[in-house]
């Protein structure tokens, strides 16, 4: 089940309903175009289903003092507020769907503690470290008997290692994809670095005298002025025809031609700057 209701201001209307349930008016909140709104904004009325086993409140609705502009983005979302709804005394008997929603208040609030500490590592999904600390700061400030200031330091402290890692990482080229010579790909390779360099080639089959042989490359370079090498795989003298043997001065961003003499096979290899697409 979604815990959140995405509307839509129209400038005059003023109620809006939703219907994922609750456990108390402090875990919803509202937001008008990403901004936070208080309870001096609007009023909430709860709908309370009498002793339901699973949440105190199956829904609502919310009530602004000002509707909302037309086109505005009108979020109601649950976080669950850590605090007691019922207090146990010794002398009374405790109903069973009261303790059924404790119980369920404590695992919704683990599980939406999970879903926030998984968004905040998902490094890929952060631009920054900075934004990964702040992310951290907030779930600790909205959460606060789950992680507790020695658990903040420590993950500050193991992030503040990350973050000179990545700088470290970051001075340095590296390889980002690479394909390793096999039948399947006519035993061509490269290997393509995080700064744009490519490195790749591969073989020819030997063919009867000195023709042109169209070589394609597996990665498009951004253009013809990349380093091209050939060497032949024979027991032959280079150029053993006397005029054609080498790279032909056609090049091409996908592809270029090489002459290897006679009917001997060949190595090849090119280095430069990828294509950025």
């Amino acid at each position: 089940m979604e815990y959140y209701t995405n509307l839509t201001g129209d400038g005059t209307t003023k109620t809006f309903y939703f219907t994922f349930p609750f456990f108390g008016v402090n875990d919803i909140h509202v937001t008008v175009n990403d901004v936070e709104q208080t309870t001096d904004d609007y009023t909430l009325t709860a709908t309370q289903t009498p002793n339901d086993a699973d949440t105190e409140y199956t829904g609502g609705c919310i009530e602004f003092l000002t509707a909302p502009a037309n086109g505005a983005e009108i979020v109601i979302y649950r976080e669950i507020d850590l605090t007691r709804h019922i207090d146990y005394q010794p002398t009374e008997q405790p109903q069973s769907y009261q303790l059924n929603q404790e119980f369920n208040q404590c695992i919704g609030a683990l599980r939406e503690l999970k879903i926030k500490l998984i968004n905040a590592i998902g490094l890929a999904n952060i631009p920054t470290v900075a934004n990964l600390l702040e992310q951290i700061t907030r779930i600790t400030e909205t959460m606060p008997d789950c992680l507790t200031t020695d658990d903040l330091d420590e993950i500050n402290d193991a992030i503040a290692d990350l973050e000179s890692a990545i700088t470290t990482l970051n001075g340095y080229d590296y390889v980002v994809e690479s394909q390793l010579p096999t039948a399947n790909n006519n035993y061509t390779w490269y290997r393509k670095y995080k700064s744009g360099w490519v490195e790749q080639g591969g073989l020819t089959e030997s063919s009867a005298g000195a023709t042109r042989k169209n070589i394609t490359f597996p990665v498009p370079m951004a253009d013809a002025n990349y380093t091209a090498f050939i060497t032949l795989i024979a027991n032959l003298p280079y150029g053993s025809d006397g005029t054609n043997f080498g790279v032909d001065d056609d090049k091409t961003a996908t592809s270029m031609g090489i002459y290897t003499g006679n009917t001997a096979a060949a190595a090849w290899c090119v280095q430069g700057m990828a294509a950025t697409n």
